[in-house]
């Protein structure tokens, strides 16, 4: 189920008064508050799941995964150490509304923010503008926003492994091609051919006399 945020904890806040915290975080945590912007993220997240807009369990509070995606850009964070540091320090937990919630896990973390759209981010971005113009943070001349980019395992980008990969995509599509045409002669089966097992092969051979030369000197 759709919530926007979870109720302060009085507690928590009390203790937080005894603690220093960051002046920009503390501008920021302001224009945070504003309603316009936790209704556009709002709307992305109830778009993805109409739903959860009456039933099911509580999700991820809107409000926290706005914050938890602003603290993540202003730390140059990865999901994983977000998920981290945002358990480990009182600031931060203040920071994106959890008081003494745990943080989500990293990987929802990721597809909570995988959900709001380019173009609500853009308009997140003109409105904090706007806002920071306002309270005058900033002039607004420019702003660079970073996009999500998300972790995963490729390969090194040799020129025989680029041009393997792109002969597996052709044989792909040729294989579509054949299934749509339907070609009977032998010549015309030939023209579908998949080599993509012999362009793998080739690049593994490519690689294994580049290894075996690199510890070799030049006469």
């Amino acid at each position: 189920m759709l919530i926007i945020s979870y109720p302060r904890d009085p507690d928590f806040l009390a203790l937080m008064s005894f603690i220093k915290r960051d002046p920009q975080l503390v501008e920021i945590d302001h224009l945070l508050e504003d309603r316009k912007l936790i209704l556009l993220t709002a709307n992305d997240l109830a778009l993805s799941a109409p739903v959860a807009l009456w039933n099911g369990r509580p999700a991820t509070p809107v409000v926290v995964t706005l914050r938890v995606a602003v603290t993540r850009r202003l730390a140059n964070w990865s999901y994983r150490t977000a998920q981290k540091e945002i358990n480990g320090s009182l600031q931060w937990r203040w920071f994106c509304a959890l008081d003494w919630h745990p943080c989500p896990d990293y990987t929802t973390l990721r597809d909570r923010e995988a959900l709001i759209r380019p173009l609500t981010l853009h308009r997140l971005n003109d409105r904090i503008v706007r806002l920071a113009e306002r309270e005058g943070v900033t002039c607004g001349q420019k702003l660079r926003a970073d996009g999500s980019v998300l972790e995963t395992h490729i390969h090194y980008p040799t020129d025989s492994s680029l041009l393997a990969d792109s002969m597996r995509v052709i044989g792909r599509t040729l294989a579509q091609a054949r299934r749509l045409l339907k070609p009977h002669s032998p010549e015309a089966k030939r023209l579908f051919r998949d080599s993509h097992r012999q362009a793998k092969h080739l690049a593994r051979q490519i690689a294994q006399r580049l290894g075996g030369t690199k510890g070799q000197k030049k006469p």
